[in-house]
């Protein structure tokens, strides 16, 4: 826990050393990629904010557009791309992350939901990085499984802003 808390440090201090931008449309980790970028002090500098869409209507609402969400579910790579681009646009900035999936029992609201399946998006100037993660769940609570995903997208971060 301490590791990956240092690690979400790490990077947001190099964000505001290089002036680098970041924003978040999140689903699945209600805000906690948004709080734990905010955990570091300094973060208002690069990050301007940052969506919680629970619900497809508020994707919607927010500027995901519906024909992505019906052509190929929530629950997916195009998705969690759409969330990312969506976020980038909408709050200008360098870096976007957009993530969709499920943390526990599967959603009575969307067919397509698998338990711990989760999709996300780390967009980077034009570019979109897309992961999947699926994995057992079911020993899991619910901030467990949030911050499990936090975690494996902050340890992607990580690896792109390495490679720049």
């Amino acid at each position: 826990m301490e590791q990956e808390r240092k690690r979400a440090d790490d990077i947001v201090k190099k964000l505001i050393d290089t002036h680098t931008t970041i924003s978040t449309m999140e689903s699945c980790t209600s805000g906690l990629i948004a709080s734990m970028i905010t955990d570091t002090e300094g973060a208002s500098a690069i990050f301007p904010g940052g969506y919680v869409t629970y619900l497809n209507e508020t994707k919607i609402l927010n500027g995901v557009d519906a024909n992505v969400i019906e052509k190929y579910g929530v629950y997916s790579r195009e998705c969690a791309n759409a969330m990312a681009e969506t976020a980038q646009k909408k709050l200008h900035t360098d870096i976007a992350i957009g993530i969709t999936g499920t943390t526990g029992n599967v959603d009575p609201n969307n067919a397509d939901s698998v338990q711990g399946q989760v999709y996300f998006c780390i967009r980077m100037g034009k570019e979109n990085h897309t992961y999947e993660l699926e994995t057992v769940v079911s020993e899991m609570n619910r901030h467990e499984i949030k911050q499990m995903y936090a975690d494996y997208v902050f340890e992607k971060l990580e690896l792109l802003l390495k490679k720049e």
